[in-house]
């Protein structure tokens, strides 16, 4: 594809393609002419990943280009591109230490504040791996704002959602690998695309139908007559 194909085929003008490239957001294509590159479907790809982050995540320039520079960096693995989506997806700020790293009696952020012990209780109970990562941070600053709001923090409390949120990530772990088993998996680039629309347009999805069925319960209870 040339420049105008494939800013036809992504939906991005061709300024922004030449811009993207400028940040370093997107590798240059082959070259053709002094002034004509010819362009791929990871480009496509990479200009689709940009668009969501952009997008859906609201992702400034400066957080893209740090995921990119992990995605294409062959010394990577994919799962640090992923943590650093995660990130970018729920809001919290760059992970900048290698996952099972950090000293989980604080909160990893140098501030020094223990814990809360339900995060690590839940972890037992559920049977995950006692490492640290950005959810696992995200969970203890929750935690402690329930906890200054007089909200329940309990572990018990936190299975009950834990619970039926571990079988929606199982099938979201098979859709991120949908095709491997036949030989066809994604790119590193189409599987950090699917992580972070799907956290941000399924956690809208629970925010939904939970105020849904809050409001058709209340009708229901409404609707039954007192003895």
């Amino acid at each position: 594809m040339l420049l105008q194909e494939l800013s036809d085929a992504s939906g991005c003008s061709a300024a922004s393609i030449k811009y993207y490239r400028r940040e370093g957001l997107l590798p240059a294509g082959e070259r053709l002419t002094a002034t004509r590159q010819e362009y791929g479907p990871a480009h496509l790809e990479r200009l689709q990943l940009i668009q969501v982050l952009r997008e859906m995540a609201n992702a400034p320039i400066a957080r893209i280009r740090r995921l990119t520079q992990l995605l294409d960096d062959p010394e990577v693995p994919v799962i640090r591109a992923l943590e650093e989506a995660q990130a970018i997806a729920l809001g919290a700020a760059p992970d900048t230490a290698d996952p099972g790293t950090e000293d989980l009696e604080g909160d990893g952020s140098g501030s020094g504040r223990s814990e809360h012990p339900s995060v690590r209780t839940l972890l037992d109970r559920l049977g995950w791996p006692d490492i640290d990562s950005v959810p696992r941070r995200a969970l203890d600053d929750l935690l402690h704002a329930l906890v200054g709001w007089e909200m329940p923090a309990d572990p018990d409390t936190l299975q009950r959602y834990a619970e039926p949120m571990a079988e929606i990530a199982r099938g979201d772990l098979a859709y991120l690998q949908e095709g491997a088993e036949l030989g066809t998996a994604p790119s590193d680039d189409v599987v950090v695309l699917r992580s972070v629309a799907g956290t941000i347009a399924f956690d809208r999805l629970a925010q939904v139908l939970r105020a849904l069925g809050h409001t058709s319960l209340s009708v229901q209870a409404s609707a039954i007559p007192s003895e």
